[in-house]
């Protein structure tokens, strides 16, 4: 944190896996950032989950109502997220993004719907789709 202006009220958090955002998805979720403290993308989750044991064999089903994927950006008063950190490593904790940092303090965070593609590039497999997708936008802004 602290190579960011002291000036800065607000820190956004962003993955280099996500190269598809646009400039939308961001002010969108700035907005809210502005009205909450914090606010991040997600994406409602559709696909059926399923519990397993250790030998891969269904277990049940979860419920998927109410059940989002967290994307990036993910945006906070600049003193939340500070907060967040500090408390992170005080007690060790494990998180595996900011939101679940923020959540540590009990401050809610608000949950900005994506409606365009915002994917991680995670496997290869993944380069391709990315690379139709940024192509099809190009042709759209000519």
């Amino acid at each position: 944190m602290d190579r960011i202006d002291r000036d800065a009220k607000y820190v956004a958090v962003h993955d280099a896996a996500r190269p598809l955002i646009t400039p939308e998805q961001i002010e969108r979720a700035f907005e809210q950032c502005r009205v909450h403290g914090a606010a991040a993308l997600a994406q409602p989750v559709n696909d059926t989950l399923k519990r397993a044991d250790a030998d891969l064999l269904v277990v049940g089903s979860v419920d998927r109502h109410q059940l989002y994927a967290m994307q990036t950006p993910q945006i906070f008063e600049r003193k939340l997220i500070e907060d967040a950190y500090r408390d992170v490593y005080a007690e060790n904790a494990s998180v595996t993004d900011e939101v679940s940092a923020v959540e540590r303090l009990g401050h809610k965070i608000a949950l900005v719907l994506n409606d365009d593609f915002n994917f991680k590039i995670t496997y290869p497999r993944d380069l391709p789709v990315a690379d139709f997708i940024l192509r099809e936008r190009a042709k759209d802004r000519r």
